[in-house]
């Protein structure tokens, strides 16, 4: 669902993800396959602490949520969408929104 969106980076591992974002700002991120279930979705997040990756998960009634503490989401893009003008409900995040998507480089 999330393909050709530019800040969906398929699977790339979280190494490849922190490489990405070392480069960026803080409050950037991008999402990827989560590397430890094949249904998820991980958010890798630069933050002034360094670099946070958060699960996003399928719920039972196919829906997604971002850690414990989100509301449950249609999709992917909504979750991106809602906390790109909201804080995360993150523990390490509170402060933060979703600023800077990291654009995947087509060569």
């Amino acid at each position: 669902p999330a393909e050709g969106l530019g800040w969906y980076h398929g699977a790339i591992s979280r190494t490849d993800a922190e490489t990405l974002l070392r480069l960026c700002k803080e409050a950037s991120y991008l999402v990827r396959n989560s590397e430890t279930s094949k249904n998820d979705f991980s958010l890798s997040l630069k933050s002034s602490q360094g670099f946070m990756h958060m699960k996003l998960s399928r719920t039972q009634e196919n829906k997604y949520v971002l850690g414990q503490h989100s509301p449950p989401f249609d999709s992917v893009p909504e979750i991106i969408h809602h906390y790109a003008s909201r804080k995360l409900p993150i523990k390490g995040a509170e402060h933060m929104s979703l600023l800077y998507p990291v654009a995947i480089r087509t060569l």
